[in-house]
């Protein structure tokens, strides 16, 4: 054999190195890149996740707790509506309301009207 006919193996075997040698410089380049973004992205969102964390799920939760009817007439309590005039918008009596009331301090874990305002007002805004 002669050193002709070993030239094309060493032209693959040098591109194919090259090649090699191209892909492990851009992955380096990639991953320190990737490393040195990601450190500064993962502070800022870890910020926004545990603000959300803390403030939306607790108030989703408690409007979960109430039934469609009972977030009408909690809502209709934060107006500033007395009972009667709530079983009066909502066509219901006004022991139903108070009945709805008393199921809303419980859920909500509040004792009066004013809590439940306030409660109501810290929900909705």
């Amino acid at each position: 054999m002669t050193l002709d006919s070993f030239a094309p193996f060493w032209y693959v075997l040098l591109g194919a190195t090259l090649v090699l040698f191209c892909l492990l410089l851009w992955h380096t380049f990639q991953y320190r890149k990737h490393k040195s973004h990601k450190v500064s992205k993962n502070f800022d969102v870890h910020l926004i996740d545990d603000t959300l964390v803390r403030e939306q799920p607790q108030r989703q939760w408690l409007w979960e707790k109430l039934t469609p009817r009972e977030m009408e007439v909690a809502t209709l309590v934060a107006d500033g509506k007395r009972n009667a005039e709530i079983a009066q918008i909502l066509s219901i009596s006004v022991r139903t309301v108070e009945n709805h009331i008393q199921n809303i301090y419980a859920k909500l874990g509040v004792h009066s009207r004013t809590q439940l305002v306030r409660k109501i007002r810290d929900l909705v805004d």
